[in-house]
């Protein structure tokens, strides 16, 4: 008699909720880039952390538009750049358009940490395309860019009737 073994984690299936699909993938990339940090030195980072400094180098230069772009509030943004400052990855400096505001710009170490997150971001994704093919993340890479955006529908408001007897 011969033992058929399932495999250690069956494939998901595709009826499978979206939601849980998307946060366990995301949470996949997000691990394999954070592992990528302890070797360097970096492994203290939290992924907000890491994930802040990205968007800086990549062009979001104020504390406004980091809050924006990640969800968060101004004041909890302006406390992950702070710990990134005093780690000597970002420098702030007076910003040329607003005087109330200061531009955020990544020093050499948050530069070459930059790159060292881009690559480990790079290895993801080369793992997903061999999982499930060039075209296939294209498709899904097109997808989450047209959800993520979309405008976001308004609110539902609630009518309120009232009736005068």
């Amino acid at each position: 008699m011969s033992e058929h073994r399932q495999p250690a984690s069956a494939p998901a299936s595709l009826g499978e909720d979206l939601g849980v699909l998307l946060a366990a993938c995301c949470e996949r990339v997000v691990r394999t880039v954070l592992a990528a940090l302890g070797p360097a030195g970096y492994g203290h980072l939290t992924s907000t952390q890491a994930i802040t400094l990205l968007f800086i180098g990549r062009g979001i230069n104020t504390v406004t538009q980091l809050a924006e772009r990640s969800g968060l509030t101004t004041q909890a943004m302006s406390k992950i750049c702070a710990v990134l400052q005093a780690d000597g990855l970002l420098d702030r400096q007076p910003h040329t358009d607003d005087a109330r505001s200061r531009r955020l710009a990544l020093t050499a170490d948050g530069h070459r940490l930059h790159d060292l997150l881009s690559q480990a971001g790079a290895d993801a994704e080369r793992a997903w395309t061999d999982l499930v093919g060039a075209q296939t993340l294209q498709t899904v890479r097109a997808a989450l860019a047209a959800f993520a955006h979309s405008p976001e529908p308004a609110a539902p408001t609630t009518q309120v009737r009232l009736r005068f007897t």
